[in-house]
């Protein structure tokens, strides 16, 4: 049968929605959000690093890396990020 001679059937006809696996899903969407919006990698060992205040001189939680680096710009902390970007 070619596929444009097809009877129409709803999406949803006999299918159910479990309320529980929306929310869940819903809820690991937005987590993955804030997730984006408050961590950057490192720029030397790429782990997440999260940000959630204070200045811009961000060192690495690996025990392995500890790269000192600026929030702003990414580049390894230095004088000019002290100037520039130590509080934006």
């Amino acid at each position: 049968m070619n596929e444009l001679c097809l009877p129409f059937i709803s999406p949803l006809q006999g299918y159910s929605v479990d309320e529980q696996v929306v929310e869940r899903a819903r809820q690991e969407e937005a987590s993955k959000d804030t997730i984006k919006k408050t961590t950057k990698p490192c720029p030397h060992c790429q782990i997440l690093v999260e940000k959630n205040g204070g200045c811009m001189h961000m060192k690495c939680p690996q025990p392995q890396c500890k790269f000192e680096w600026c929030w702003n710009c990414g580049l390894e902390w230095n004088c000019n990020c002290m100037e520039d970007d130590w509080f934006d």
